[in-house]
């Protein structure tokens, strides 16, 4: 790209409905992982106990929204698209399979290597002193009972 071509495009400005930013501004409000990681483990507590309580429809709809922060957190820091991709891959696939299943024994084993995959992570990644654990109840803002479908 020419020096003209990249000095017009940070100068362009977009409008949020409030007021106008620069793409560089835009890029910097992205969501790095330190804001995502804290939604990823909240979803995935409310993914494990949504599952124990046989709210599959919950437990797939969490399952789904933690793979589109990952994949959030991929495209914001791309140098963690490949680690991510193959965590998803090797990981997180084997939860939905027990998931639409409705196999609670089978997303347990699933769901407990997934988390010592990930913490096993943090520690190659020199981020041992980040251990995610499942909080020991159910999280307190959801009622887990299965809906019945209308």
């Amino acid at each position: 790209m020419s020096d003209e071509w990249e000095q017009k495009l940070r100068e362009l400005k977009v409008s949020t409905g409030k007021g106008e930013l620069t793409l560089d501004e835009l890029a910097m409000i992205q969501p790095g992982l330190a804001r995502l990681m804290p939604e990823i483990g909240t979803r995935t507590w409310k993914l494990y106990y949504a599952a124990e309580a046989g709210n599959w429809d919950l437990a797939q709809w969490q399952w789904k929204e933690t793979r589109n922060l990952f994949d959030l957190g991929a495209t914001t820091r791309p140098k963690y698209e490949t680690p991510f991709a193959e965590y998803l891959e090797k990981d997180w696939k084997p939860l939905e399979a027990a998931i639409k299943a409705k196999d609670f024994a089978a997303f347990k084993i699933a769901f407990d290597k997934a988390i010592e995959s990930a913490n096993a992570w943090h520690e190659e990644k020199d981020k041992a002193f980040i251990r995610w654990k499942l909080p020991e109840m159910p999280p307190p803002d959801l009622d887990l009972t299965p809906r019945k479908k209308s």
